[in-house]
């Protein structure tokens, strides 16, 4: 059996040393394992405590093992202390600034900044629920509300799976109810008001397209029917906003041929900036009374395929999520009365069916 002891515990760091242990011991451990993300993820664990590195290939990944290894053998293994401030630029240089796009990447950096003007730069371990529960009750904005929960809690969890905390303070915070109703989409009654109101207009195409594939707003930009649409497979990819190792990442969508034809026969309209179509959809929404925005479009789409009876699986690889656990959390207003043939007989063949 390996042993280890904490020999020290102080205001800069908490110092791990390994007693007794051998490199082969420890080499014998299954630590290698791959990210959904394409990284690979090399994870020791001593006396509860798990020692974490990442790596972009498999090479790289042995690497880095036998470095970690070499290092609590000759008891290196440092566990650092952060303060909250230096956590937060930590996690968002490290774990989502190379993995996501250059607007992303200013959008979060915003809501970071926000949650720092929000919570004093206390040592990272005495961020606790109480406070978090405090600066959440302070936030009026439910939009802002929700990414500020997002990533406060994406930021605090991975401080746990480091170990650099013992426990996550978020997953005991009360959220807003409000939250839950976000990202609902469009219910039935809406759907056939704004179909009717875009009937011959400028951007009812463009409307359809955002309605039947879920793309994200500024996506639509990205379309480039010669290279993207697959007219014999019946798909279109889509580019990621994410990107990882500088590559471009694509997602495909499964269309049916009168989705198809209804990109064809709009090619102009696809070289419509997302804010115009914005714009002008709000303005036939506000004359309607109904709330505006087209992200609702795309979870109208998700929605809409549950009704269908599309398998989770399938509307997580459509809309770009990382798991689908995340499609199932977020996409779960369903109004029961609503069936599978009133969606097929709103959009009749538009919507791709499984």
């Amino acid at each position: 059996m390996l042993e280890a002891t904490q020999k020290e515990k102080n205001n800069n760091n908490n110092v791990y040393i390994f007693q007794n242990n051998t490199l082969g011991e420890l080499s014998n451990m299954k630590n290698i394992s791959n990210r959904k993300d394409g990284r690979k993820i090399i994870r020791i664990q001593k006396d509860k405590i798990i020692y974490t590195r990442y790596a972009k290939n498999e090479k790289e990944a042995k690497t880095k093992r036998k470095e970690l290894l070499l290092e609590i053998k000759n008891n290196q293994i440092i566990k650092i202390k952060y303060n909250f401030h230096e956590w937060l630029d930590n996690w968002y240089i490290t774990y989502k600034q190379p993995f996501i796009k250059d607007d992303t990447a200013k959008k979060l950096k915003r809501i970071l900044d926000k949650i720092k003007n929000g919570i004093k730069n206390l040592e990272l371990t005495k961020v606790n629920t109480q406070i978090i529960q405090n600066y959440l009750n302070t936030i009026q904005t439910s939009r802002t509300k929700e990414f500020i929960t997002l990533y406060l809690n994406a930021s605090l969890q991975k401080a746990e799976d480091l170990n650099i905390i013992t426990k996550n303070p978020f997953k005991s915070v009360v959220k807003d109810k409000k939250l839950n109703n976000i990202r609902e989409g469009y219910n039935l009654e809406e759907q056939k008001q704004i179909l009717k109101a875009i009937k011959g207009t400028e951007i009812e195409p463009i409307i359809l397209i955002y309605l039947v594939t879920g793309i994200r707003k500024s996506e639509i930009e990205t379309i480039d029917l010669e290279k993207d649409l697959n007219i014999e497979n019946k798909t279109i990819r889509i580019l990621s906003e994410k990107k990882r190792d500088k590559k471009n990442l694509y997602r495909v969508i499964d269309l049916t041929q009168e989705t198809i034809n209804l990109f064809i026969n709009n090619k102009d309209k696809l070289k419509l900036k997302s804010d115009y179509i914005y714009r002008q959809f709000k303005i036939i929404l506000d004359k309607l009374n109904i709330r505006s925005g087209l992200h609702l479009l795309r979870h109208t789409f998700a929605t809409n395929h549950f009704y269908l009876g599309t398998p989770l699986k399938f509307i997580s690889s459509w809309l770009g999520h990382e798991t689908i656990e995340l499609t199932q959390n977020i996409y779960t207003h369903i109004d029961r009365t609503i069936k599978k043939e009133d969606i097929v007989k709103l959009y009749n063949n538009l919507y791709y069916q499984i």
